[in-house]
């Protein structure tokens, strides 16, 4: 493959000629036709090291293109030379396009065809009309948020590889010459590199080592650099104990040589203590922005300046002529979080600033961004795209589509518009909390007539990639109490494991009780209530990345009252631990806090909030919490001490206010069948055991007791049992109203022959998504007060109930005994 080189006759343009050879064939065969011939030429091809390193022309990038006044297209194409018949008189137009991985080079005449031969010389502009977006992809990331990344063309060309990015390193800093070659200042393999790449995107070997090799000090102390595509002066900020400027200029392929340094503090309005956050420089002027770092603090922080940068052989003068304070993007004191200029970029018009302000943790999820351009001529700041929430004090932000979220860098650039680097993340509200929900990696286009700002997405992920939101998935709890009444904990997979030092999670000495009280927040973490001495504690376990949960856990301290249920809420940024605990008559749901961030431990009593129950009357069975409120499953007596209602009520998270009447799960069924004085009989004992919210919905299990009493030794006995479990759909937390809608049940089965079984829903075990996991803790017996052994059979099963198919699994063994069992005692059955 044959190339061809530029050969630039000035400063500003380069002559592409292209020779027309009409050899007319009305001269050898009458009249009125001819050949022409378009050739490049115009002196000896230049060597692809020349010091000017402009794009190679050859048939695959460049392509000639003939026109004719009318709209003719006598040819299109790209091999050279080109051949081509034109009537004489013929008005054309030759366009030239030269297509690098770097950028594009245009140039174009018109001629008007004459007999004989036709030159034409089209003048092709040293600077590019367009230049290749950069685009950065991260190929690895550690958990801390390290990185490392590969920076390419949008041609496809890879430039680097392997760049860090984090808090010990920069972001790269690129930046364009009038030639369309790239510098870029990166660090990579533990320190800082300077590097040029051609026009056709391939590295110039000797730039690092001859631009070190003029500095006074090392790369690493390289905070930024530009370069002036007018003049092609090199400006290098370093950073020792002052941040000074030095203006680089190349004499020949890389040999440069240096100007004396000058202090950013001698600059009016900029002090030592100052960060210098972004250059640019345009036509012997230098932009730049400061972060000024002042006690008490500026109001606005971040000023850019306009300098005219003299260079009188090696003697640079930085004078200022203009700056501007740019605003804050949040003015709310409590964000804290001061706005950063990300990049500048300049050009005839103007000088263009990137801002960006973000927060992600510390109970607090947002992005804004936004493009001010300064005008050099009028000293003013004009905000462009903006982000529509800018100056709002909202601790939580969704993405914003039309705005920008985090600009990091200008990219590229063409004729008609400047593009930038918006390397957003997804911020949503998921599981009742804004979350991080992935990225929104986007190129954004800005229009230099029209000022319109334009967002395309990107396969780029520029510097930092995040995961999208996980809702948690824990393994199945299991429980069961030795013969001395000691509980203990553990994990399965399924639930059906049996308890090993491998699976273990909590278990208490012989003076510490470990109750079957729990529950689970909205992230999955695990809390559990246990008693040390006279005081109830509850001891939380966070779930990790692996969806194990972290040991050993951390405690917090109740109350020494009996605690009958706990929940704990987390959405919206609050961390609320309730809990309902009985002192004598008086049933009590209390609360305590922490803040996002701290240690449960730290937990503290929110002692205005008292919600007060008949502890007799109606005892406290079950709870739950979310953003809508708190969810209290009670059974209520009625006066005659015959019947019962199991319901549920919702109460504000504030005051402890009744929000509703509540919805009734089972209403006015009796406490038992009537009988004689010493007649059998059959009780019934059925509660509220759990409260589970899935995406805003409330649901209970509950398991009824039957228990056939009959009259022995002066008394009645248990001498049958048996029991059922149901799951219940309560309601929408949000409207917490209507008739509670049974999604399954289990009801006891009594063989003619052999051993029945029980079912008896007690506690959600895992938070899984979409899906709820249930223990079954209960057995079936009969013949209780029988003088011989009577049977009895305890079943206890995991089962799993999918919301999205409304299907329950088949019951699974469970690798625990939970809470009770069926025993044979002398005369009667004991369930405990």
């Amino acid at each position: 493959m044959k190339k061809l080189y530029a050969n630039f006759v000035s400063i500003l343009f380069a002559v592409l000629c292209l020779v027309f050879t009409a050899c007319s064939q009305s001269i050898t065969a009458g009249k009125g036709t001819g050949t022409v011939r378009v050739v490049v030429g115009g002196g000896a091809a230049r060597s692809v090291d020349s010091v000017s390193r402009l794009p190679v022309f050859d048939e695959t990038n460049t392509k000639i293109t003939v026109t004719g006044e009318d709209g003719t297209v006598w040819k299109k194409a790209a091999p050279i030379p080109v051949e081509l018949q034109i009537p004489a008189g013929t008005k054309i137009t030759v366009e030239v396009i030269v297509t690098t991985a770097a950028g594009e080079w245009r140039g174009s005449a018109v001629h008007t065809v004459t007999e004989g031969d036709n030159p034409v010389a089209v003048k092709l502009s040293k600077t590019p009309k367009s230049v290749r977006n950069i685009l950065s992809s991260v190929i690895s990331q550690t958990p801390y948020g390290d990185a490392k990344v590969t920076l390419k063309l949008a041609s496809g060309k890879e430039l680097l590889t392997d760049v860090n990015i984090g808090s010990n390193y920069i972001i790269p800093v690129t930046a364009r010459d009038g030639n369309g070659r790239i510098y870029a200042l990166y660090d990579k393999g533990g320190s800082r590199h300077f590097s040029r790449f051609d026009a056709e995107g391939n590295e110039d070997a000797g730039f690092e080592t001859a631009i070190q090799g003029i500095l006074p000090s090392s790369l690493g102390r390289i905070k930024t650099m530009t370069v002036d595509p007018k003049t092609g002066t090199l400006f290098i900020a370093v950073f020792t104990t002052q941040t000074d400027v030095y203006a680089v200029t190349e004499t020949s392929h890389n040999t440069f040589t240096r100007s004396n340094s000058v202090d950013l503090a001698t600059l009016p309005d900029i002090e030592t203590n100052d960060t210098l956050t972004a250059v640019a420089a345009y036509n012997g002027e230098l932009f730049l922005t400061v972060q000024r770092k002042r006690l008490p603090p500026v109001t606005k922080p971040n000023k850019l300046f306009a300098c005219t940068a003299a260079l009188s052989g090696t003697a640079l003068t930085l004078t200022e002529k203009n700056a501007a304070e740019l605003d804050e993007l949040r003015t709310s004191a409590v964000m804290n979080v001061p706005t950063e200029c990300t990049g500048l970029f300049a050009d005839a018009s103007g000088v263009y600033c990137l801002l960006r302000e973000q927060m992600l943790d510390s109970g607090m999820r947002y992005m804004v961004g936004a493009l001010a351009c300064y005008s050099r001529d009028g000293n003013t700041v004009t905000y462009l795209k903006k982000h529509s929430k800018a100056g709002a004090t909202d601790a939580y932000l969704p993405f914003d589509s039309a705005s920008f979220a985090n600009p990091i860098g200008f990219i590229g650039s063409d004729e008609d518009y400047i593009y930038i680097a918006d390397d957003g993340i997804n911020i949503e509200y998921l599981n009742e909390n804004w979350r991080i929900n992935g990225n929104k990696n986007r190129i954004a286009a800005f229009n230099r007539k029209t000022k319109e700002i334009t967002f395309r997405n990107t396969e780029a992920t520029w510097y930092a990639e995040k995961p999208g939101y996980k809702f948690p998935e824990t393994p199945v709890l299991l429980w069961e109490k030795d013969s001395s009444g000691a509980v203990r904990y553990w994990t399965s997979a399924a639930g059906t494991d049996p308890f090993s030092s491998d699976n273990k999670l909590f278990e208490t000495s012989a003076s510490e009780k470990l109750t079957d009280i729990f529950c689970y927040d909205q992230e999955g973490n695990l809390y559990i209530l246990w008693k040390n001495g006279s005081t109830n504690k509850v001891r939380r376990f966070a779930l990790k990345e692996d969806g194990s949960y972290r040991q050993p856990g951390e405690d917090t301290s109740l109350t020494s009252h009996d605690v009958s249920a706990i929940a704990v809420d987390v959405s919206d940024g609050w961390n609320i631990l309730y809990y309902a605990c009985k002192n004598g008559h008086d049933g009590h749901i209390q609360k305590k806090s922490w803040n996002v961030g701290n240690f449960f431990s730290t937990a503290s009593d929110v002692s205005e909030y008292d919600l007060l129950f008949d502890a007799d009357a109606t005892p406290v069975t079950a709870l739950a919490a979310n953003r809508d409120g708190v969810f209290v499953g009670v059974r209520e007596l009625d006066s005659s001490q015959t019947k019962y209602t199991l319901k549920v009520g919702k109460y504000t998270k504030d005051t402890g206010a009744a929000d509703g009447e509540g919805i009734d799960i089972v209403t006015a069924a009796p406490l038992y069948t009537a009988h004689s004085t010493n007649g059998p009989y059959t009780s019934y004992n059925e509660a509220i055991h759990d409260l589970r919210i899935v995406d805003g919905t409330l649901y209970a299990v509950t398991s009824k007791l039957e228990q056939k009493m009959v009259y022995s030794i002066g008394k009645h006995r248990l001498d049958e049992f048996r029991s059922r479990g149901i799951l219940y759909k309560v309601g929408s937390t949000e409207r917490f109203a209507g008739t509670a809608e049974e999604l399954d049940k289990k009801e006891a089965v009594n063989p003619e022959t052999g051993l029945g079984t029980g079912y008896g829903f007690y506690r959600f075990i895992a938070v899984k998504p979409k899906k709820l996991v249930i223990a079954s803790d209960s057995a079936w017996g009969k013949g209780g007060t029988n003088p011989v052994p009577g049977e009895n059979q305890d079943t206890d099963t995991v089962l799993e109930y999918d919301l999205a198919t409304h299907l329950a699994s088949e019951p699974e063994n469970a690798g625990g005994g939970f809470s009770k069992k069926l025993n044979k005692g002398i005369c009667e059955f004991g369930w405990q």
